[in-house]
């Protein structure tokens, strides 16, 4: 017999390589006699897909609106947000959900009305502190939490990624169950296909193997400190290598680059393959440039991923960011500007501890999937499902 109950996860974005949900969607099947799913939107944006690989039921929606790419921003989004109710709404109402989790403000209209029309429990998943993003127009981040204040009374459960993101909606939108599911990797069972001996980054790139490799993991996009970093490195005076390891390419890295001797890009990898690559660097770099609220409340996932690499790490002096590095003696933090930047990458040549020896038991993915069952399964009460996986 089939599950006879659906946890259906809402994304604009493309669902088969965001490492949140996949890491989500993997956690949730736990729940005796539930179907998982999601539906988002097909993008190219060069990240490694790993939904197959892992079995997931992931429906991805080619979006027309996605393709114009001469509107303003704001425009451009109401588009999709439009073609997202004609595309996504009939197919998850079809599917009577026991719970819509969505991810992100521009599907949460979508979730309230599946909950209004079908009786489900709402889950808003915020990634960032999405009315307050860098790179976002006054109008959109103005209608953002416009959207979020309206909904904000059918939402059962608020999950985010910070503690201090979590403060600020409950703060500024009123009480609500929350839990902190933090973006943790996993580590079980993961394995890169990279050699088991060596150096991999030093055998890969040619650099010699008594020189240090730095290594950014993540979106190559501005306010991440990329080029101050490419400009530090380009300095006789550093004695050391960077690699740049990540895709959505806006800054022309290949190019700026190419000359470089001691600068190099590496294509993305599957996100349960990073941790056991970035285990042949020495150093892992988490420059978060302070251009909005939500930036400066972040805890970006490479942070952790770098923590349980057995990294050291160069990290932004942010507060969330800070208190993290602090509290397990992760590495330094510096600041995010080409001076302070600089300072940290000459500063970080000489670390000595290296991160894995901390006990991070609580930045596991582990610890964070088991908050979340633990909040789904209170949210769904003892009643609802059935005591053991249908089959």
């Amino acid at each position: 017999m089939a599950a006879r109950h659906v946890i259906l996860h809402l994304t604009h974005t493309d669902a088969r390589v965001d490492a949140r949900i996949l890491r989500q969607l993997e956690a949730l099947q736990e729940i005796p006699g539930v179907s998982v799913e999601a539906i988002g939107c097909s993008r190219a944006e060069g990240a490694a897909d790993a939904s197959d690989r892992l079995g997931l039921r992931i429906t991805s929606l080619k979006l027309r609106s996605l393709r114009l790419r001469y509107f303003p921003r704001s425009i451009a989004h109401a588009l999709v947000a439009l073609e997202l109710v004609t595309r996504l709404l009939p197919m998850a109402v079809m599917r009577r959900p026991l719970v819509v989790h969505c991810h992100g403000p521009m599907v949460l209209p979508h979730g309230l009305f599946i909950k209004l029309m079908t009786g489900c429990r709402l889950v808003y998943d915020a990634h960032e502190l999405e009315s307050r993003k860098s790179a976002q127009t006054p109008i959109l981040s103005w209608a953002t939490y416009i959207v979020e204040r309206a909904c904000w009374r059918g939402i059962d459960l608020l999950i985010s990624v910070s503690p201090a993101i979590l403060a600020w909606y409950i703060r500024s939108l009123g009480s609500k169950e929350s839990a902190l599911v933090m973006n943790a990797p996993v580590l079980r069972g993961a394995k890169a296909n990279v050699p088991t001996e060596g150096r991999y980054f030093n055998l890969r790139f040619g650099i010699p193997d008594q020189e240090k490799v730095f290594v950014y993991v993540g979106l190559l996009v501005p306010g991440r400190g990329i080029e101050a970093l490419i400009e530090t490195f380009q300095d006789d005076g550093v004695p050391a290598h960077l690699v740049l390891l990540g895709y959505r390419d806006t800054l022309g890295l290949r190019h700026r680059c190419s000359g470089n001797p001691r600068v190099y890009l590496h294509p993305a990898v599957p996100h349960d393959e990073v941790v056991p690559l970035l285990r042949h660097a020495d150093v892992g770099v988490c420059l978060v440039q302070d251009v909005s609220l939500s930036d400066r409340l972040c805890l970006p996932n490479k942070l952790f991923e770098y923590a349980f690499a057995g990294l050291a790490v160069l990290a932004s002096d942010l507060p969330e960011i800070k208190r993290v590095v602090h509290k397990f003696s992760l590495g330094i933090c510096c600041v995010p500007s080409s001076h302070g930047i600089r300072q940290g990458v000459l500063e970080a040549l000489n670390l000595k501890v290296r991160a894995g020896g901390a006990d991070l038991a609580e930045l596991s993915w582990e610890h964070q999937a088991s908050v979340l069952l633990a909040h789904y399964r209170r949210l769904l009460g003892k009643s609802t499902l059935p005591t053991a996986r249908s089959s």
